[in-house]
């Protein structure tokens, strides 16, 4: 971290931490679905179990989730521009998120389509994993309620979304019910608004939320994983260290990847 120092953070934090700033790499750089996959799984499986997650990190999950909802809109968009500019008789319609949609073959369009099905499906997850943060270790997150509350506005667009309808509804209880409580508040400065947080945290009726199937994924071990690893691990070392190795003798991976 070079923008900020984080104090006083856990090593379970700190592991979360890592694993945003990797996701948000990936969707910034690299694009790798098998990595934001397997990073999605890795929150997903800890979410049960996040306990008093430090501020920087509940306003990452929140805010990955908002890049991640400004790119869905931005192909939306170009989705519709591509849309009212074809005409031709063999279109479909597509219907998402109650927009009507025509469908071409154009290539470029059809990414779009997959772009958008990838994006809404990580989404999907990250909302999965407040959920489920929410649900189990609620009294032990002040810092993700709040985040929650003073962001409260980039779920509104998505609240009837068929894709993620069901799974707002237990965080729209969770905001609905400590919103109410600072809206009592005299002052709401930070420390007077945590305070309150804290005090009613442990009133909340967590049966009103409504339960979903625990998050656990297995990591499925791709057939002869070899072929990619040994590879891969033998390209980073020829780039990385300073020993000279003659690029004629290399076989164990390809001459293009040196310069990858």
């Amino acid at each position: 971290y070079n923008e900020r120092s984080i104090n006083e953070i856990n090593l379970g934090g700190l592991l979360i931490s890592i694993v945003l700033r990797t996701i948000q790499y990936n969707m910034a750089r690299m694009r790798d679905k098998y990595l934001h996959t397997n990073c999605l799984a890795t929150l997903a499986n800890m979410s049960s179990q996040f306990q008093n997650l430090h501020t920087c990190i509940t306003q990452r999950i929140i805010s990955l989730f908002n890049a991640l909802s400004r790119k869905h809109s931005k192909i939306l968009d170009l989705i519709q521009q591509q849309s009212r500019q074809d005409n031709t008789a063999s279109s479909t319609t597509l219907v998402t998120n109650n927009l009507q949609i025509v469908a071409s073959n154009d290539e470029n369009f059809n990414e779009y389509i997959q772009d958008l099905s990838i994006i809404e499906d990580v989404m999907r997850m990250i909302l999965e994993i407040i959920n489920s943060c929410l649900t189990h270790t609620l009294r032990y997150n002040v810092n993700l309620i709040y985040a929650l509350l003073y962001n409260r506005e980039i779920f509104d667009y998505y609240r009837t979304h068929p894709s993620f309808q069901d799974i707002l509804q237990n965080i729209d209880i969770v905001i609905t019910f400590f919103a109410e409580k600072i809206d009592q508040l005299k002052y709401r400065s930070a420390e007077y608004v945590k305070e309150t947080l804290e005090t009613n945290v442990k009133q909340f009726p967590l049966d009103r939320l409504k339960k979903f199937p625990d998050l656990k994924f297995k990591y499925v071990e791709e057939e002869q994983p070899e072929d990619f690893f040994v590879p891969y691990i033998w390209g980073l070392v020829y780039k990385s260290c300073n020993l000279y190795w003659s690029s004629e003798s290399i076989l164990v991976f390809k001459q293009q990847s040196l310069n990858a």
